[in-house]
């Protein structure tokens, strides 16, 4: 006896047509990228932390990556090329 599950066509799974993210890059891109701007950083933090006029600074990072994450399929579903300007081919 044909069970109605039989019937349906295989569609292949939504996670197989995205990539993977490569966390191991990710993670040392992250720590380069704070270890050459650590100074600039260090400043930024004290003077967000004593100047009224910049105390929203914090809340930027935090801004930007939620705004990333709610469009985290549109920025992964981009087709990443080297830039035309670079001299690359």
């Amino acid at each position: 006896m044909a069970s109605l599950a039989d019937s349906v066509p295989e569609t292949p799974a939504a996670a197989s047509s995205s990539r993977p993210l490569p966390w191991t890059s990710i993670l040392w891109f992250t720590v380069l990228i704070i270890a050459t701007y650590f100074p600039i950083l260090r400043h930024l933090v004290w003077q967000w932390s004593y100047d009224e006029d910049v105390g929203h600074g914090f809340f930027v990072p935090v801004v930007a990556g939620y705004v990333a994450w709610q469009r985290r399929e549109e920025l992964l579903a981009l087709h990443r090329q080297p830039a035309g300007w670079a001299g690359w081919s």
